[in-house]
């Protein structure tokens, strides 16, 4: 069995659980997932899960997020991007300035409400699933993270952002609350995520290409999965200790860790440890263990 992470470019028009499909088939492994779903109206990066990485796919879905998107104002979807109704219309004239004086208050810490045309799941049932029977509920709002927000082009009805943000921030519910605070009426016409964590989409496979490539070098393109961990501190493991690390046996170890540490022994990547200390003395116990002398 194969692991690793795969970066891939999921085109517009497709759906993740698609992706997903199309990497399973090409390795012809089941054991294949995703970090968390990408609009069918938007493209871009979408790394998918193989073998053991898929028990890292929380911590993908925890990374930082950068998104290009091209706004058009003066127009109001039912669905907040180019895939719904147009349902209200605006007239009002904005500039370049006009904007970038309004991004400004979407710079840090912000409170979103999920759009109803979303996979998020209320009372085990998906949102969109409910907007599509017309039927519309009530969304708990969250408080999300906007690292930077910066205006790349604008040519009037249309601008581009490129959005760098914490998980779980909606562009679509972004932009939209962009054009009321201008007072005008604003829709994502496109969306691509170009970067997810370290995962950048000028270093991904087209989602087009992932039946087309030589199995071998598709599992050449696998990524070591200790990269959805790279938060979290190295700490190197000394060998006469492995065999008890791996056995799930608690360590005593000389100096303090911070709470959640990477383990290796030399160039390999054992696994998730957890430190905590004990009287005077410091202990280590691997809470994931991924290395596997099968491999």
């Amino acid at each position: 069995m194969h692991s690793g992470i795969l970066n891939i470019n999921k085109k517009k028009g497709i759906s993740s659980a698609k992706c997903v499909s199309l990497v399973r088939k090409a390795l012809n492994q089941k054991k294949v997932g995703h970090t968390g779903t990408l609009d069918l109206e938007a493209s871009g990066v979408l790394p998918i899960v193989v073998g053991k990485a898929t028990r890292v796919s929380d911590y993908m879905m925890g990374k930082d997020k950068t998104y290009e998107t091209l706004i058009e104002f003066g127009k109001k979807t039912d669905t907040l991007d180019a895939a719904g109704e147009v349902i209200a219309k605006s007239e009002k004239q904005i500039t370049s300035s006009d904007l970038e004086e309004v991004l400004k208050n979407y710079e840090g810490e912000i409170t979103q409400i999920p759009p109803m045309y979303s996979a998020l799941k209320v009372n085990g049932k998906k949102l969109y699933d409910l907007a599509r029977e017309g039927i519309e509920i009530e969304r708990k709002k969250r408080r999300v993270t906007i690292y930077d927000i910066e205006l790349l082009d604008f040519n009037f009805p249309y601008a581009k952002l490129k959005v760098t943000c914490s998980k779980g921030t909606y562009i679509r519910t972004l932009v939209d609350d962009i054009g009321e605070e201008l007072e005008t009426f604003a829709y994502v016409k496109d969306l691509c995520r170009v970067r997810v964590g370290d995962f950048r989409i000028e270093d991904s496979i087209d989602s087009d290409d992932i039946l087309e490539m030589d199995k071998e070098t598709l599992i050449k393109s696998l990524n070591n999965l200790d990269m959805a961990l790279d938060n979290f501190p190295r700490y190197d493991l000394d060998k006469k200790y492995f065999s008890n690390a791996i056995n799930g046996m608690t360590i005593r170890i000389e100096d303090k860790l911070e709470e959640k540490v990477r383990v290796y022994l030399g160039d390999e990547f054992i696994g998730l440890g957890k430190s905590f200390i004990k009287g005077d003395e410091y202990f280590l116990k691997m809470e994931k263990v991924f290395y596997d002398r099968k491999d």
